[in-house]
């Protein structure tokens, strides 16, 4: 006869907790935090709109187009150095800089084999949190771990 290990769904849920919990902190770090003014653009809640983002080796040529509490975010990526792995996500902010809300709005996978002219656009349709008067753009970056 067979003998099966049968955890109580209650002990389940106890373990799982401190997991999810730092999964949600893992994905909430940024907000709260306050953006440089220098980092910050401004954002309009009637208008269209489209810029340039630069700080360090990033910049995102973007537009968007608001459609009631939705916005779509489209455009193109650019990072100077070499990179395994590269993640831009949008912030978006409030009157005094802090970070409100962020989504990953480009992923470049990890070391996807692509030509040197590789496709960095991006367009993502998000809801705009109340309260937003600024936009933002951040990314994590692992560099190249070698030259292959």
């Amino acid at each position: 006869m067979k003998k099966t290990l049968h955890v109580p769904v209650e002990k389940n849920v106890v373990l799982s907790l401190p997991v999810l919990m730092f999964l949600c902190i893992l994905g909430c770090s940024g907000v709260g935090r306050v953006v440089p003014v220098d980092h910050r653009l401004p954002f309009s809640q009637t208008d269209n709109s489209q810029g340039n983002f630069s700080h360090g080796g990033l910049t995102v040529e973007y537009s968007y187009r608001l459609a009631g509490v939705n916005m779509t975010l489209s455009g193109q990526v650019s990072y100077r150095r070499s990179f395994d792995s590269l993640d831009v996500r949008v912030l978006f902010l409030d009157a005094s800089g802090t970070v409100l809300q962020q989504n990953i709005v480009y992923s470049s996978g990890y070391r996807v084999a692509r030509s040197r002219k590789t496709d960095r656009t991006f367009q993502e349709t998000l809801a705009v949190p109340p309260g937003v008067t600024g936009l933002s753009f951040s990314y994590s970056a692992q560099p190249r771990s070698s030259h292959k």
